[in-house]
């Protein structure tokens, strides 16, 4: 099933954007103005949203029969992110998951929100929803983390990120070839238009991981010192 591109700047972009920054900025506002245990009991408010949300998407797309194995898996980066989120809170040791998700869920996020392409889309609204909640949320999530709960980031956590994902990407690139699917868009690059994206299949992946190192490390650069002032026992790992 042919996925829906938004144009960047169109009309339609406008105003899913910024419905979808609003509440991304609204849920950081509620969460400034709350005391620490209740600030715990709103991320696991979104958590179980998340939850809710993905599980309901797999039944809604197998029972209107569109659940492809190619396209519903949560192996690309944000759907890797929006994971992570439904579980970070539930685990006993969240830093090395903490750290993977702030750099792969803001960064993923931003990327899809800029540029969106709906996979596997026909029109229904809820599958619309998803995708701009879905994103938002894993952009939402590792801000509320660090700015809010006190969560840091550890000096070199943008490379030891960096090297988790590239093993990643050597897991997923044989299995897209053993499904014919395209997740994380190892197998071609995405259909969208986009300043990343350069050249045919391999080079824009090698392109990639200069583009990434780099957007890792500033997101380190910007964030590393800057964060809420208390913290938290239930969320140091």
């Amino acid at each position: 099933m042919a996925g829906h591109t938004v144009a960047f700047l169109s009309e339609e972009w406008v105003q899913t954007i910024s419905i979808t920054g609003l509440g991304m900025l609204s849920f950081l506002v509620v969460g400034s103005r709350l005391s620490m245990p209740n600030r715990h009991k709103l991320l696991k408010v979104l958590a179980f949203f998340m939850i809710s949300i993905t599980v309901f998407g797999h039944f809604f797309q197998a029972m209107n029969g569109n659940w492809l194995v190619t396209e519903e898996l949560p192996l690309h980066l944000c759907g890797i992110s929006n994971l992570i989120c439904c579980v970070i809170l539930f685990v006993p040791r969240k830093q090395l998951l903490f750290e993977f998700l702030f750099y792969c869920g803001i960064i993923g996020g931003l990327q899809a929100l800029l540029t969106p392409l709906i996979n596997n889309y026909n029109g229904e609204s809820y599958i619309y929803f998803q995708f701009f909640f879905r994103h938002g949320a894993i952009i939402v999530f590792p801000l509320f983390m660090r700015f809010l709960l006190g969560m840091q980031l550890q000096k070199f956590s943008w490379f030891q990120s960096f090297l988790i994902l590239n093993v990643l990407l050597l897991v997923i690139m044989p299995l897209n070839f053993a499904l014919g699917s395209n997740y994380m868009y190892l197998a071609q690059p995405p259909g969208v238009n986009h300043v990343l994206v350069m050249g045919e299949w391999p080079y824009y992946i090698l392109y990639w991981e200069f583009f990434i190192v780099a957007l890792f490390y500033g997101c380190y650069f910007i964030f590393k010192h800057r964060g809420a002032s208390q913290s938290t026992s239930f969320f140091v790992s």
